[in-house]
C-alpha cells in the first residue's frame, strides 16, 4: 500500500481517480490546487503525487520542480491533455517519472502506479544495500601471512581482476570453510575489487530464511500472488541485478529450491510467483557453505549439478587453529578496532595472553576470537590484557538441554571435554548429535532446535556421521 495524492482543479475527476486508487488498496486523497499540496507535502508526506499540469496559480511544472527540491524521493506522475504532450515530455526532463493522457483510463493508471511503486522499491532496496556494503567495507579488511591465507588472498586477486564482463557471465565461485573463518569477508572482497564494485552486494543467509516465504524472498512475487501479497515485489535476487549475489551457507537450500536455484544461474533467468513472464538476470554468483557438499551429493542432500555449476572456483579458507601467528596478528587488529569503537585507551595484550591466544584451539575460529577480544577488552580496567581477562580454559564447554537424571526445571547441562592438542572436530560433533539425540528420545526436530541447526542440516549429519538410529530417522 502507497500513500498517493492527487492534485488536479478538476475536483469531481480527482476525487473519481482518488476513490479509484483506494479501492486498490492505496491511502489516497485529492486536492485541487498545487498551492495545497505544498502545505500537505510538508506535513504528510506521499510517496506518489498524480500532477495536472495545467492548474490555476501555481503551474504544474512550477509544482513539479519544488516537490522534487522538496524531496527528490517523491515519485511524480502528471496528468495532461492531449494537447499538452510535448508539455507532459518537458515534464519528464524536470524528473516527472511518467506521464498519462486525459481521459483516463483507470486500468492503465493502476499499471503505471504499480510499475512506477516497483521501481521506486527497487531503487530504494539497491541504495540500502549499497550503502551497507559501503559500511562494512571498512570492517572487512582480511589480515593473514599463513601460508594458506596468503594462497586465499592470491586467489581473491586473480578472481576479482578477470577481464570485465557483463556479471551474469563472471565465474560462479564456492568459497568452503568451517564456520567463522571469513567467507562472507572473502565475497566481499571479490566484490569490491573487481569490475563489479559500486554495484549492488546482495547477501542471502540461507538458514535464515523460513521455509515457506523462500521462494517469494528469492525470486519476488506479483500482486496477488498469495494472500498478504497486495503489491508486487522483487526478490532479493532481482536486487542484485548487474552485481554480486552472495549465497551464504548454500548448503542448507531445499532441494525445491536448489532446481529453481540451479534454473535462474543457467538461463540467467527468475519469474516471480504469480507470474507468467521471465525476467532476465545479471548477477555473478558467489556461493559459501561449512559443509561437505560433496558428502552431501553423495547421499542425495544437494544437487550434484548444482554443486558442480557452483564450484567452476574455489576457495578453501583454512581454520584458525592451522593459521599459526595469524591468531596474534588478528587478535592485535581486533583490540585496535574495538578499542576506538569504544573510545577507550590503548590496550595490549601480555606475553602471557599472546601465549593463550596461540594454545586455544578456536573451534568457532575468527568468529570467536572477535568477541573473546571484545568480551576481554570490556571486563579488564587494566592497560594490559592478561590470560584471565581471557577467560579461556584447556576445555571447550558446549552446553544443551539435558532431560535425563535431572529433576524438572533442574539446570539442565552437558559438557565434552577434550584435550588442547589434537582434537578431532568431526568425532566432537558426533558426540554433541548423539547427546542432542539422546536427550530428546530420537526427536530430530527438538534435538535440531537445542543444537541451533536446521532439522534438514541434522539430518544430513547424522547421514554424514553414521548414526544409525531407525527409530529417529
Amino acid at each position: 500500500m502507497a500513500k498517493i495524492l492527487v492534485i488536479d482543479d478538476e475536483v469531481v475527476f480527482a476525487r473519481s481517480v482518488a476513490h479509484t486508487l483506494s479501492r486498490n488498496g492505496h491511502e489516497c486523497r485529492s486536492l485541487s490546487s498545487a498551492e495545497e499540496g505544498m502545505i500537505s507535502i510538508e506535513t504528510d508526506r506521499p510517496d506518489l503525487i498524480l500532477l495536472d499540469i495545467k492548474l490555476a496559480g501555481m503551474s504544474g511544472l512550477d509544482a513539479l520542480r519544488k516537490i522534487l527540491s522538496l524531496d527528490g524521493s517523491i515519485i511524480v506522475i502528471i496528468m495532461t491533455a492531449y494537447s499538452s504532450v510535448e508539455s507532459a515530455v518537458a515534464a519528464m526532463k524536470d524528473g516527472a517519472y511518467d506521464y498519462i493522457q486525459k481521459p483516463i483510463d483507470h486500468d492503465e493508471l493502476t499499471f503505471i502506479i504499480e510499475k512506477a511503486l516497483e521501481t521506486h522499491r527497487l531503487r530504494e532496496r539497491l541504495s540500502y544495500f549499497q550503502r551497507k556494503e559501503v559500511q562494512q567495507a571498512a570492517h572487512g579488511e582480511i589480515i593473514g601471512v599463513s601460508a594458506g591465507m596468503t594462497q586465499v588472498i592470491e586467489m581473491i586477486g586473480r578472481i576479482a581482476h578477470l577481464e570485465p564482463r557483463p556479471a551474469g557471465e563472471l565465474p560462479t565461485v564456492l568459497l568452503l570453510g568451517e564456520t567463522g573463518t571469513g567467507k562472507d569477508l572473502v565475497a566481499r572482497a571479490i566484490h569490491r575489487r573487481g569490475s563489479l564494485a559500486g554495484q549492488p552486494f546482495v547477501e542471502i543467509e540461507c538458514t535464515s530464511i523460513p521455509k515457506d516465504l523462500a521462494e517469494a524472498e528469492l525470486f519476488g512475487y506479483e500482486k496477488g500472488a498469495f494472500t498478504g501479497a497486495t503489491a508486487a515485489k522483487p526478490g532479493l535476487i532481482e536486487a542484485a541485478d548487474g552485481g554480486t549475489l552472495f549465497l551464504d551457507e548454500v548448503g542448507e537450500l531445499s532441494p525445491e529450491l536448489q532446481a529453481k536455484l540451479l534454473k535462474a544461474i543457467e538461463r540467467r533467468q527468475i519469474r516471480r510467483l504469480g507470474s507468467l513472464r521471465e525476467r532476465k538476470i545479471n548477477v555473478r554468483i558467489i556461493a559459501a557453505t561449512n559443509r561437505d557438499l560433496e558428502a552431501a551429493v553423495k547421499v542425495g542432500a544437494f544437487r550434484p549439478d548444482l554443486y558442480y555449476r557452483l564450484k567452476v572456483l574455489t576457495v578453501e579458507l583454512p581454520p584458525l587453529r592451522e593459521r599459526g601467528e595469524d591468531v596474534v596478528l588478528l587478535a592485535n587488529h581486533f583490540l585496535k578496532q574495538l578499542t576506538h569503537k569504544y573510545s577507550l585507551p590503548v590496550r595490549r595484550f601480555t606475553e602471557a595472553a599472546l601465549q593463550a591466544l596461540r594454545a586455544y584451539r578456536w573451534p568457532g575460529n575468527v568468529r570467536e576470537l572477535v568477541h573473546l577480544v571484545e568480551r576481554a577488552l570490556l571486563v579488564c580496567d587494566e592497560q594490559e590484557i592478561g590470560p584471565s581477562a581471557l577467560s579461556m580454559d584447556a576445555t571447550s564447554p558446549v552446553v544443551a538441554s539435558q532431560r535425563r537424571n535431572h529433576p524438572p526445571g533442574a539446570d539442565e547441562t552437558f559438557q565434552i571435554q577434550f584435550p588442547e592438542q589434537g582434537i578431532d572436530l568431526d568425532e566432537v560433533e558426533r558426540q554433541l548429535i548423539k547427546q542432542a539425540l539422546d536427550l530428546t528420545d530420537g526427536n530430530v526436530a527438538e534435538a535440531a532446535r537445542k543444537l541451533s541447526i536446521g532439522r534438514e542440516a541434522l539430518r544430513y549429519r547424522i547421514q554424514k556421521h553414521g548414526i544409525t538410529r531407525p527409530a529417529i530417522l
